[in-house]
């Protein structure tokens, strides 16, 4: 508990800086000085919380000062001491010193002491706000490794389930047997997806982006060739269409993802009831952007479930659990400051478009 809270003054009239003594040093630490070289080497000594500086002074004005400090001393509570004609003064100190308040010269005693207070309440609470940030940074961080642990343990055993199932449906004869088999396939599946979604976004939220050249031809089709092969090929086909003009800079592996989980949904929600599902991707890119479009012919999205379709609250009717893909999706283009959106009607299909910055 801080028992008296210290105030720098800095001004070039000594007899300021006497007055200013006098009134505050019972109540708090006052440190004062006429040279902006010693108030910085009080600043590195001492925990300064309120500062007063004179805005015209020989050497350097107080906006000058407050905007050298600044990054070093950025707590501290800045007050600017000015004539009541030098409004650009303050707007500047507003603006580069990021100043609380200004106080016109000749300052009255009662007014300052109430300033001074003011200035240490704004303090105090700034320290508050600072120290429930940091608690709920370090909540954020086990909570993140909590959910990081909890799909890295997820993720082993459904690989082990589907790999069991297998050997299991290659050793009977019994068709019942085999599809209950193939149920757990599926089950184990979508618990190996989860992780795996669990884990994306994580590194999505913490990694940098990785800016390099990206070749968008070769990327579509490392996606369409990495769908899984539990997929049921005879429902669906893909067909591509890219209209590439010009080198294009982003993060590769960013875009993979979001491609991936818009492909894999396109065809995971595949009519059973069409013969077959036509997956259409649309490749535009020029100096601005990338505009990717995923059309499909499957089972489509309700008017009512549209809206959360990139949220954690998207549930399909279409399909047993709640699916993060889309949320984790959006969350990757709002990291590379893209934009993504869905038109869809149910039993005709879906429409995903999303664009992403060309970053030369």
């Amino acid at each position: 508990m801080i028992e008296k809270y210290s105030i720098l003054y800095l001004d070039d009239e000594e007899q300021n800086l006497v007055s200013f003594q006098a009134l505050f040093r019972r109540k708090y630490n006052v440190f004062t000085t006429t040279s902006a070289h010693e108030a910085v080497d009080i600043l590195n000594k001492h925990a300064i919380h309120v500062i007063f500086s004179d805005q015209k002074m020989p050497d350097v004005s107080g906006v000058e000062f407050f905007e050298t400090i600044l990054p070093d001393f950025p707590q501290a509570v800045r007050i600017l001491l000015t004539g009541y004609a030098e409004i650009e003064a303050v707007i500047d100190a507003i603006n580069k010193g990021q100043v609380y308040r200004y106080v016109p010269k000749p300052w009255d005693a009662n007014d300052l002491e109430v300033c001074v207070e003011n200035a240490i309440e704004k303090y105090l609470r700034e320290q508050e706000l600072l120290r429930k940030s940091r608690e709920l940074d370090q909540s954020n961080s086990a909570m993140e490794q909590l959910v990081f642990n909890a799909g890295k343990e997820l993720r082993s055993p459904a690989e082990q389930i589907l790999l069991l199932t297998q050997q299991l449906k290659a050793h009977s004869g019994d068709e019942t047997a085999i599809a209950l088999l193939s149920k757990i396939d599926l089950e184990a599946l979508r618990m190996k997806t989860f992780s795996e979604q669990i884990a994306q976004f994580l590194q999505n939220s913490k990694a940098d982006l990785t800016i390099a050249e990206v070749n968008l031809n070769d990327l579509v089709k490392e996606v369409i060739e990495s769908i899984p092969q539990e997929r049921n090929e005879s429902l669906w086909t893909i067909a591509t269409e890219l209209n590439l003009n010009g080198s294009f800079t982003s993060d590769a592996a960013r875009i993979r993802t979001v491609l991936q989980n818009i492909v894999n949904n396109a065809v995971k929600y595949s009519d059973e009831s069409k013969g077959q599902n036509s997956i259409q991707i649309n490749v535009v890119q020029n100096s601005e952007k990338a505009v990717f479009r995923i059309a499909d012919q499957g089972v489509g999205i309700v008017p009512d479930q549209l809206h959360q379709l990139f949220t954690m609250q998207f549930t399909s009717s279409h399909a047993s659990g709640k699916g993060i893909s889309l949320f984790v999706t959006k969350s990757v283009v709002d990291k590379m400051q893209g934009k993504i959106s869905a038109t869809s009607t149910p039993g005709q299909g879906t429409l995903i478009t999303f664009e992403i910055p060309n970053t030369r």
